[in-house]
């Protein structure tokens, strides 16, 4: 799997950026696992779901963060 380019290295981002393209590969793996292996389709969507949602949380902290870094420049 290619390693995909960044083209944003803010401070608050740079800390969380492989821990994030980790958990987005998680996400897709079990995506596939989830059409792969139908006897276990939804225990894969389940963990997909929560590999997700830890992205969304990881994307909104990150965000929320930038955005107090900047009113206090």
């Amino acid at each position: 799997m290619k390693k995909v380019e960044r083209s944003f290295q803010t401070t608050v981002r740079l800390p969380y950026q492989d821990a994030i393209a980790f958990a987005l590969r998680v996400h897709d793996f079990h995506i596939e696992q989830s059409i792969k292996d139908p006897n276990n389709k939804v225990f894969h969507e389940s963990q997909a779901r929560r590999m997700k949602t830890w992205i969304e949380h990881m994307k909104e902290f990150i965000v929320r963060n930038e955005s107090s870094r900047e009113r206090e420049a």
